[in-house]
């Protein structure tokens, strides 16, 4: 998505492209005056602020081409997820979330912005940090790109543990993030930062059905649930395995929603790669999920998964469920009991099966939550009892912080 100008005096669809960027543009603003723009890239995974100051506020394509196009430096690869700017626009205010630190205030001054091309880092205004831990102490995650059994680059957010190295080699958890029309992006997560401190690393991709990635990638994943994007989690299992500091015999595998469902696909359907997995509200039956959501979604699931009744043969071949008795690995299954998307049924159908196999599998049943945690004290539950699951079984007993 790119930035344009609409002309109100032309016709309808008249537009004139302004910015066209390869990456979306994500938030754009226009201070009150017209004299000063601003607006917001995300370039694989990173937001980029761009800033124009306009000769005399004249908002067109040849005023906008004359003004010196300034990108306002970062303090950290992050997330700005909120602009704003002041009515002269002279000053800018961001929300920023970084993988070191959540989302804080920052402000910008952009009296300077002009021929000079250069501009000071934001200020952070704010310090909403609770426990204050130093930022040295946590990990900034690299990005990473790997090819894809079709010749697709996948990219994604690769966290290194501080003591990780070829003579100390550490266990990894592919983290699957949910949509999956969403984006893994370099922000704050507790849950991460707590694993790499107890030693365990973070892969976490960005596989087809995607979004920042353009529209043609994020529609692959259209009534292809289990398929394109099983194959692309297989790949990012072996590209972990290609790493001399991890350990090829400790990988994980977590996921919420849509990457509950990629975590259960993987265990059945690639039991070979893994050594434990979280599930939290996954479904693993495709035939009774689309039965199951809300009237409202039945003609989007027909488009987006498939019509239970006219692809049963397909959501049948594509469900973990069809494949319980492949799973090997130790299995934590998390679920709201009133969850209106992922029914219930979806979570005991499979801990029911795995338990007739004399299979390895935890079920953790918050009474009072739906598709996700609205409460406080059943989040720090919830992740907390992944954390320890993980760090049981890829870490064992009596591990220290790595």
């Amino acid at each position: 998505m790119g930035l344009a100008l609409h002309r109100p005096d032309g016709p309808p669809g008249n537009l004139e492209w302004l910015e066209t960027p390869p990456w979306d543009v994500e938030a754009v603003e226009l201070s009150r005056d017209g004299r000063v723009a601003a607006w917001v890239v995300n370039e694989n995974g990173v937001s980029r602020l761009f800033v124009r100051r306009l000769a005399a506020g004249a908002l067109d394509g040849e005023a906008w081409r004359a003004a010196p196009v300034v990108e306002v430096p970062m303090p950290e690869a992050g997330v700005i997820a909120a602009l704003a700017l002041s009515a002269d626009g002279r000053r800018a205010v961001l929300l920023i979330n970084r993988s070191r630190r959540p989302a804080e205030v920052y402000t910008v001054e952009l009296a300077e912005v002009g021929p000079s091309r250069q501009i000071a880092p934001p200020r952070q205004v704010t310090d909403g940090f609770i426990g204050a831990i130093p930022e040295e102490e946590l990990v900034v995650p690299e990005p990473v790109s790997y090819v894809t059994w079709d010749g697709r680059g996948i990219s994604g957010w690769l966290y290194r543990p501080r003591k990780a190295s070829p003579e100390h080699r550490v266990p990894v958890v592919l983290s699957i993030h949910g949509g999956p029309e969403a984006q893994e992006r370099p922000t704050y997560s507790a849950f991460y930062q707590l694993l790499l401190h107890r030693g365990i690393g973070i892969f976490a991709p960005n596989i087809r059905g995607s979004t920042g990635y353009g529209r043609t990638f994020q529609r692959l994943i259209y009534r292809d649930w289990g398929g394109g994007e099983l194959k692309d989690l297989g790949e990012a299992a072996r590209f972990l395995r290609s790493l001399d500091w991890v350990d090829p015999d400790r990988i994980g595998v977590f996921g919420g929603s849509f990457g509950g469902f990629a975590t259960l696909s993987c265990i059945s359907r690639l039991p070979e790669y893994w050594a434990a997995a979280v599930d939290i509200v996954g479904p693993s039956n495709l035939i009774t999920f689309a039965q199951s959501v809300p009237p409202t979604w039945r003609d989007f699931m027909a488009e987006w998964v498939g019509d239970p009744e006219r692809d049963a043969e397909l959501l049948r071949e594509r469900s973990p469920i069809t494949y319980v008795d492949q799973i090997r690995a130790p299995l934590l299954v998390i679920q709201g009991a009133k969850d209106p998307r992922v029914h219930r049924n979806e979570s005991e159908q499979m801990v029911a099966r795995l338990r007739e196999l004399g299979r390895e599998v935890e079920y953790l049943l918050f009474e009072d939550e739906g598709h996700g945690f609205t409460k406080r004290a059943n989040n720090l539950k919830a992740f907390r009892a992944a954390a320890e699951f993980f760090e049981r079984k890829l870490l064992g007993p009596g591990a220290g912080p790595g």
